[in-house]
């Protein structure tokens, strides 16, 4: 799997996740449910923006990296 897709499927999963999350909070209304939501789900949107922002810089430098091999082969 490329990391653009596996980008593609992380951005997928993290939106399912805030939109079940967002269904969820407009029924479950209380204490708890503000601590779940600081103690799980806001550290995991953080981590999954986290995670898909080094999938682009990962991405970024394997295609500088392709880039300057294939320079480098056809010299």
């Amino acid at each position: 799997m490329s990391l653009p897709d596996a980008k593609a499927r992380m951005n997928a999963a993290h939106r399912d996740m805030l939109k079940a999350w967002f269904n969820v909070s407009q029924v479950w209304r209380d204490d708890l449910s503000r601590t779940f939501e600081e103690r799980s789900v806001l550290p995991i949107d953080k981590q999954l923006r986290a995670a898909m922002n080094a999938l682009d810089s990962m991405n970024d430098v394997l295609n500088r990296v392709r880039s300057e091999c294939s320079d480098d082969s056809q010299r």
